[in-house]
């Protein structure tokens, strides 16, 4: 997991796939939510993100996105690449 002002990368569980989700503070549940902004997903060339509708595009801290987007998917793409080798 690796989070990077209001952008989080979450990586997959036995449950769910990987993704990226924005986080934003809601004054009427007092608390953080998050959205999905995307979803990573591998195959056998590598990884790829399934976007959620036009969120990834119009997300305001596309800085804070690309750092986290970039960091996701060079550490699956690693970790792919290691257990190729075994």
């Amino acid at each position: 997991m690796m989070r990077y002002n209001d952008v989080e990368f979450r990586p997959a569980t036995v449950d769910a796939r990987a993704e990226i989700v924005a986080w934003t503070y809601s004054e009427s549940l007092d608390r953080e939510t998050c959205i999905t902004l995307c979803w990573i997903m591998g195959d056998c060339e590598g990884y790829y993100m399934k976007t959620a509708g036009d969120r990834y595009v119009e997300y305001e801290d596309m800085i804070a996105l690309n750092h986290v987007a970039k960091y996701a998917m060079r550490s699956l793409n690693i970790q792919l690449e290691f257990e190729e080798r075994l």
